[in-house]
């Protein structure tokens, strides 16, 4: 289980000066220059991919090859050895050091036919309970490929476990890079659940404020996935009065959050995510009156994506903020749609211009408004297109009052009855995640985003979801087992979409 420790303070406890190590950036993706041009055997250190990838797969060798060695002291030096070759490189390098890694080390490490057949034996000749669970632990090892002991052994140094979550970044910006290479995709996956393994019992919840190392508040800019940070000044208003961010730090890493939420403080559920990003700081005082805990953003390091993390985050603050500030009755969040306007782009196919689907609900007088902002259109759908196509869109008034019931209603249809091709589950990201953890969907909001970002991923719209703390496990379960989709709130482009037949899709 993740530690109950009540969250510490950044700044609180750590108000000694920062030795030079902690202002230096772990991790960096162009290569830092060395203090020494020249390795310990006095060689100059090669810029070849190759001749890197080489000297890393020779580190490696000795790193698992356990009759090479004798003790942890000789291993310690040369992992670390290792991770200081490895942090100094390029990405070429570092892509063709990973390629290297997953092929030639992904073979188990142990005769994995010899150990099959032991206990396939025990299983069926011996009575002893202990014999069988032996062989199967032999079995399971003989099976792990061998890059694991690379992995078990950086993860026993200081800051290793934050080294392994920057290794896997750069081996899903190998995959995502148009990467077929099944080989990386499964050391990938490995890590992953090595990662996940390694996070039980050693995180700590932690409050990061403006006296927080410089190091940690630069890792917020850097990691902030969903509302992007433009300055220092924007960190400090996020950090302010009325404002929380609290983030998840392992205990070999303790300046480096690993994920991190950003909550308002508010008297009501807020519709429009400037209205909290933009607001000048409010007196100390005004966190008496909130009546809300708005989640407004929420972001991990990439190298821990599919590490569940985010649901225990939020449950743990909201435990929090409830001994903290308990007159706060409302823990909701202002959530983005990201994948909302690639769907409407499937959605607006030119099929579906000629002959609009039937099964949405788009009222008659709402299509009118639609056709009559653009001449010549005969269909919502095609009108639809040519808005949304259309650059300054959201400058005419007359097209954002034809446009608003449309979107909210596709909007509430994506959300609920757009499900994933495998599972009853929301297609959407974001809200399969705050849906599974027992959330309701609660209201669609119209220019809930006005950035740039906000009207090119969903045309500016969002969404909030209620924790309704004595609901959370009943929704859970149901959205989990059934795909059912708990509901609060009176958003009636909610409640059309609910009387909908079930879409196919």
């Amino acid at each position: 289980m993740l530690s109950d420790r009540p969250p510490t303070r950044d700044g609180d406890e750590l108000i000694q000066p920062l030795e030079s190590a902690d202002l230096r950036g772990f991790w960096d993706n162009a290569p830092r220059e060395s203090a020494d041009p020249s390795t310990q055997d006095g060689s100059s250190r090669s810029n070849d991919p190759k001749a890197v990838a080489k000297s890393l797969h020779d580190l490696v060798v000795k790193i698992v090859d356990k009759k090479a060695h004798k003790g942890t002291k000789a291993v310690g030096q040369i992992v670390q050895e290792f991770c200081d070759l490895y942090e100094t490189q390029d990405v070429a390098a570092r892509t063709e050091f990973l390629a290297l890694l997953s092929h030639v080390f992904c073979k188990p490490r142990g005769k994995a036919s010899e150990a099959a057949r032991a206990y396939l034996d025990s299983t069926s000749i011996s009575v002893d309970p202990a014999q069988s669970a032996l062989q199967a632990h032999i079995l399971r090892d003989s099976l792990t490929p061998s890059y694991a002991d690379l992995f078990d052994q950086i993860n026993r140094l200081p800051e290793g476990f934050a080294f392994l979550v920057h290794m896997r970044t750069d081996m899903l910006g190998f995959i995502r890079a148009g990467s077929k290479d099944s080989a990386i995709q499964a050391m990938s996956d490995f890590l992953m659940r090595r990662l996940q393994m390694w996070t039980v019992g050693t995180l700590d919840l932690k409050r990061i404020t403006w006296n927080s190392p410089a190091c940690t508040i630069e890792k917020l800019e850097q990691y902030e996935s969903v509302h992007a940070v433009r300055s220092w000044m924007d960190i400090k208003r996020r950090l302010g009065n009325g404002r929380r961010c609290f983030g998840f730090f392992h205990r070999n890493a303790p300046r480096e959050p690993l994920i991190f939420v950003w909550v308002a403080l508010t008297d009501v559920i807020p519709e429009n995510v400037q209205t909290i990003l933009l607001e000048r700081e409010q007196p100390k005082s005004s966190e008496a009156n909130a009546k809300c805990a708005i989640f407004y953003s929420i972001s991990s390091q990439v190298g821990l994506a599919r590490v569940d993390l985010g649901n225990f985050l939020i449950k743990r603050v909201v435990s929090v903020l409830r001994t903290e500030i308990p007159n706060i009755e409302t823990f909701c969040t202002l959530s983005p749609l990201p994948r909302f306007r690639s769907w409407l782009d499937k959605l607006l196919s030119p099929e579906n211009l000629e002959s609009p689907p039937q099964d949405i609900g788009i009222s008659q007088s709402e299509h009118n408004n639609l056709i009559r902002c653009v001449p010549g259109a005969k269909t919502w759908t095609s009108a639809l297109k040519s808005l949304v196509d259309r650059r300054g869109w959201t400058a005419d008034p007359e097209i954002v009052d034809a446009m608003e019931p449309v979107i909210r209603l596709l909007g509430a249809y994506y959300l609920i009855k757009v499900k994933r091709r495998t599972s009853n589950s929301a297609a959407d990201p974001v809200a399969n995640f705050h849906l599974r953890n027992g959330s309701c969907l609660h209201r669609v909001n119209w220019r809930g985003d006005t950035s740039y970002h906000g009207l090119r991923q969903s045309l500016g719209l969002m969404c909030n979801y209620n924790y309704i703390l004595d609901r959370i496990e009943e929704n859970s379960e149901s959205y989990v087992v059934d795909g059912k989709i708990a509901i609060s709130g009176s958003d009636p482009y909610i409640a059309r979409v609910q009387s909908l037949s079930k879409a196919k899709l």
